[in-house]
């Protein structure tokens, strides 16, 4: 039973017995409190509906340049924010990734900025289908990336923990793939 049914089928219960209650209600009353009881199961049947369809595979993170990599590679550091420290580690690859990808990254000091790879967030509405399969767990993002040894670290803030590591993001594979794959346009192409 999905939410709309369930929704109605409380309605109707609800509806149901205000019509059959024993104390004499004129029939504008009747009529006001099912259109009340309709809009606020209709209401709460929506809400729950959107809590549903919006789920979120990349959590909260904050992404920022740290210097060069080998040949072919972004250098990252990647900080996720997660109530659990051990599950919250496993999404820093496809956090490093769906930076790389749709926000580009930056560092002040080092004097080092570099836009989204894929052009502009717009990408990812696209081709949700695609992205949410990439960017699953176990999905092919992590493929992409390495983490530095040694550069993890764990600190509580209040209820979440913040979990930064440094990443190494293979950017030219992973352009070449959805190039490949017609996600974004291969280089020299708009020309």
């Amino acid at each position: 039973m999905n939410v709309h049914s369930h929704s109605l089928f409380v309605f109707l219960i609800i509806n149901y017995t205000i019509n059959i209650t024993p104390f004499n209600l004129p029939n504008f009353m009747r009529r006001t409190i099912s259109l009340f009881i309709a809009l606020a199961t209709l209401f709460c049947g929506m809400t729950i509906s959107a809590k549903d369809n919006n789920q979120v595979t990349i959590p909260e993170y904050e992404i920022k340049g740290n210097g060069t990599g080998a040949q072919g590679t972004y250098l990252v550091s990647v900080s996720v924010y997660h109530k659990d420290r051990d599950d919250g580690a496993e999404f820093l690859g496809r956090c490093a990734v769906h930076g790389v990808l749709f926000r580009g990254f930056s560092n002040k000091e080092l004097r080092q900025a570099q836009k989204p790879l894929a052009g502009s967030a717009s990408v990812e509405i696209q081709h949700k289908d695609f992205f949410d399969s990439f960017f699953a767990a176990g999905g092919r993002a992590s493929n992409y990336t390495t983490e530095i040894s040694g550069s993890r670290r764990i600190i509580k803030s209040g209820k979440l923990y913040k979990i930064t590591a440094i990443i190494s993001v293979n950017k030219d594979q992973l352009r070449k793939d959805l190039e490949d794959a017609g996600i974004i346009q291969k280089l020299g192409s708009a020309f």
